[in-house]
């Protein structure tokens, strides 16, 4: 019994170290032009080990994908406690969530580039849905807090609801969350005397409050 929990340790914290450098190198490359040998390397590791754990690159980034959001997902949680959570109306909730955004600018550029470099990896690689279950199950999560958002918001009437619910949330969430990619890969600079980004970010974030806000 002993030697098994040593084994499982062993396994979670190789489990662990993949996800970790894999996060690493998928995050400063394209995930398609990184093999697996790069990742196994990173890791200390023979890559057979690696494909003992995930069968194939894809596995791999899905698991990753899942592990930054799920971690993130804890992150929020203790920010919104911070800002008084369920006692916030609608409007500030809203507020919040465009605050994670230029939080996750801020400090985990890191996060924004693996983002934007897998779900073009999921795109050219044609990953079927059913693959994504993992990981659209951690996102899902965030698009619960968002629902919670609407309907606090059909009730105190903080938000203008002059669409769907779903074209509301996407609406806002891919318009910050494409502007925080981009600007996290350097790909909208004005200048190249100009390299924080997050006046244009806390810009945008008054737009969408003052354009959704009673």
């Amino acid at each position: 019994m002993r030697y098994l929990k040593k084994d499982e340790k062993t396994m979670a914290e190789r489990r662990e170290r993949m996800l970790t450098e894999g996060f690493r190198v998928f995050s400063e490359e394209s995930i398609e032009t990184v093999a697996m040998q790069k990742v196994a390397d990173a890791c200390g590791l023979g890559v057979a080990t690696v494909y003992r754990y995930f069968r194939t690159k894809t596995e791999l980034a899905i698991a990753i994908g899942a592990n930054i959001w799920k971690n993130y997902a804890v992150k929020v949680e203790e920010m919104y406690r911070a800002r008084g959570g369920d006692a916030m109306n609608a409007a500030e909730e809203l507020e919040f969530f465009l605050d994670c955004f230029l939080d996750l600018y801020k400090n985990h550029k890191d996060v924004l580039r693996f983002i934007r470099n897998f779900e073009t990896f999921i795109r050219h690689e044609n990953v079927a849905k059913e693959e994504l279950q993992v990981y659209n199950g951690v996102v899902d999560g965030f698009a619960k807090k968002f629902h919670a958002v609407y309907q606090k918001a059909e009730q105190d009437g903080t938000l203008r609801l002059e669409m769907p619910e779903t074209k509301f949330f996407y609406t806002i969430m891919y318009i910050m969350l494409a502007a925080a990619e981009k600007f996290a890969e350097g790909l909208v600079y004005p200048s190249e005397y100009e390299e924080d980004m997050t006046e244009e970010l806390e810009l945008l974030k008054t737009m969408i409050l003052r354009t959704y806000s009673m």
